[in-house]
C-alpha cells in the first residue's frame, strides 16, 4: 500500500462565482458537500453491513431495530455538530 500524501485542509485564494448571486454558489456548495459525504458514507456503510453479515456477526434487520445508549447518542451528536459546522463554513466564511 502506497503512503499518505499530507494534503492542505484549506483552499488558498478566493472562492469561485458561478452564479450572480452568491447566495446560490452558498447552497449549491452545500449541496455538492452533502452529496459527497452521503456518497462517502453509503459505500462504507454497505461494506460494514455486508462484512458483518458475512461473518455472520450481525443481520441487517438487526441494525434496523438498533436502540443506541446514551454513549452512542452523545457520540452521534457531536458528529452531527461537526458535520453542520462543516457544511455551513462556506456561509460563515463570506460574513467575517
Amino acid at each position: 500500500m502506497s503512503e499518505r500524501i499530507p494534503l492542505p485542509r484549506t483552499a488558498k485564494g478566493k472562492r469561485p462565482v458561478v452564479f450572480d448571486d452568491p447566495t446560490v454558489d452558498h447552497l449549491v456548495t452545500m449541496v455538492l458537500e452533502l452529496s459527497a459525504q452521503l456518497t462517502a458514507v453509503y459505500q462504507r456503510l454497505d461494506t460494514v453491513e455486508r462484512l458483518l453479515e458475512d461473518a455472520n456477526l450481525v443481520r441487517r434487520d438487526q441494525i434496523e431495530t438498533y436502540e443506541p445508549d446514551a454513549g452512542a447518542k452523545a457520540e452521534r451528536s457531536r458528529w452531527i455538530e461537526l458535520f453542520l459546522d462543516r457544511l455551513f463554513r462556506t456561509i460563515r466564511a463570506d460574513r467575517g
